[in-house]
C-alpha cells in the first residue's frame, strides 16, 4: 500500500495567495523560487545541489543577491535562532520598499515564539497567511527604518597545551558559539602524532582541527572541507588571517553528495557530524569515512572523535587496524592506520 508524503512546512508556500507572482528571494529553501522564480540563498551543499537538479536558480552565499531589488523573501526557520535571524536580517536589505518577507517554519522549531519576536522588533502586527499541518506562514512589510535584529559572530578562541589562536564565526555553524568538547579532546592529543606532510580535515567547521595542525607542523599542508559555505568562508578567512594561507585549501564539500576529493594526506583528523535534521543521522559520518578510506595511503593515520555511543568501530575496522587512545568526558579518540 502506497503512503502518501508528509505535508512539510515548506508545502505551505504552494498554497493560494502565498506568494504574489513575482521573483523571490530565498533563504535556507527554494520551493517558493521553484514556484515564482527568482533565487535561494543555501549554504549547506546538499541542498544547494538539489535545487540545481530541479533546475532553481541558487547561490551559496549573499554575495549575487542585489540590495533592494526583490518584492517579495521568505526565510525558511532553522533550527538555530542565530541562523534564522541571520537570514532575515539579509533578506530585508534585499527587499525593495514595501516588499513582503514571509517566515515559515513549524511549530516544532518555534514559529510560533519566532513571529511574535520578529513582529516585536518590527513594530509591526502580523499578518498569518498560511496555517495548518502545524506550520505556518507569515508575513510582514518592509516599512520605516526598522528591521530584523543581526546576530553577532564573536570570533572563536582556540586553546592548546601550547598555542592560542582564534577563529571567524558565523551564525548558524557548527560551534560558532565555542570549541566542542569532541575537538578539544583531540586537540589534546596531537602532540603525540608524529609530524605529518599532508593533512585532510574533512567536516572541518571553522577549521580548528585543520588550522591547528598548521600552526602545529609548520612544514605541513592541508585540506579542509565542509558541506557548509558559511563553515568554508569562515575557515578561508581564518587561514588568512593566520597566515596560513599557502598551506591549506579550503573546500566546499559534502561526502553525501560529492566524490572524495582528489588530494594526497597521511593523516586526517575527523570530528564526524551526527546531527543533521533529525536527533542522529549516522550517514554523512559514514560517508567520510568512505572519502577516508579512499584518501588515505597505506600506512596513513586518522584521528576520529566521537560521542562514546557512536559505532564507529565496525566502519573503521573495514580501513584499516584501530585502537582506542581516549575515553573520556563522554568521548572517546579512535586511531586508525590504514
Amino acid at each position: 500500500m502506497a503512503h502518501s508524503r508528509k505535508t512539510t512546512a515548506s508545502d505551505l508556500l504552494g498554497d493560494p495567495g502565498v506568494l504574489e507572482p513575482a521573483p523571490v528571494l530565498e533563504a535556507f529553501g527554494f520551493r517558493a523560487v521553484a514556484e515564482t522564480g527568482g533565487i535561494s540563498v543555501i549554504p549547506k551543499r546538499a541542498d544547494w545541489l538539489r535545487a540545481r537538479d530541479q533546475e532553481v536558480t541558487a547561490a551559496p552565499g549573499w554575495r549575487e543577491c542585489p540590495a533592494g531589488s526583490f518584492s517579495q523573501a521568505v526565510v525558511h526557520l532553522q533550527k538555530g535562532r542565530a541562523a534564522t535571524w541571520q537570514g532575515l536580517h539579509e533578506v530585508w536589505q534585499r527587499l525593495a520598499p514595501g516588499g513582503r518577507l514571509l517566515l515559515v517554519g513549524g511549530n516544532e522549531l518555534g514559529i510560533k515564539s519566532a513571529v511574535k519576536r520578529l513582529s516585536g522588533e518590527l513594530g509591526q502586527d502580523t499578518e498569518i497567511i498560511a496555517n495548518r499541518a502545524r506550520a505556518r506562514v507569515a508575513c510582514w512589510r518592509r516599512v520605516g527604518a526598522v528591521e530584523p535584529e543581526r546576530p553577532v559572530a564573536l570570533p572563536v578562541e582556540v586553546t592548546t597545551d601550547d598555542d592560542r589562536f582564534v577563529l571567524r564565526s558565523a551564525p548558524g555553524v557548527f560551534s560558532a558559539d565555542g570549541v566542542d568538547p569532541g575537538t578539544q579532546l583531540l586537540l589534546s592529543r596531537l602532540d603525540a602524532i608524529p609530524s605529518p606532510d599532508a593533512i585532510f580535515d574533512p567536516g572541518c567547521g571553522l577549521g580548528v582541527l585543520g588550522l591547528a595542525a598548521l600552526r602545529r607542523w609548520p612544514d605541513a599542508s592541508a585540506v579542509l572541507a565542509d558541506a557548509d559555505h558559511r563553515a568554508v568562508e569562515c575557515a578561508i578567512g581564518s587561514a588568512a588571517d593566520l597566515g596560513l594561507a599557502d598551506r591549506s585549501e579550503v573546500i566546499w564539500w559534502d561526502a553525501t553528495r560529492d566524490p572524495p576529493p582528489k588530494i594526497s594526506c597521511d593523516l586526517v583528523l575527523v570530528n564526524p557530524p551526527f546531527h543533521t535534521d533529525v536527533p542522529v543521522d549516522l550517514q554523512p559520518a559514514r560517508a567520510i569515512f568512505h572519502a577516508i578510506d579512499t584518501v588515505l595511503p597505506q600506512g596513513g593515520r586518522c584521528l576520529v572523535v566521537a560521542n562514546r555511543t557512536l559505532p564507529w568501530e565496525r566502519d573503521l575496522r573495514e580501513i584499516g587496524d584501530l585502537r582506542q587512545l581516549t575515553d573520556s568526558r563522554g568521548y572517546k579518540i579512535l586511531e586508525l592506520r590504514k
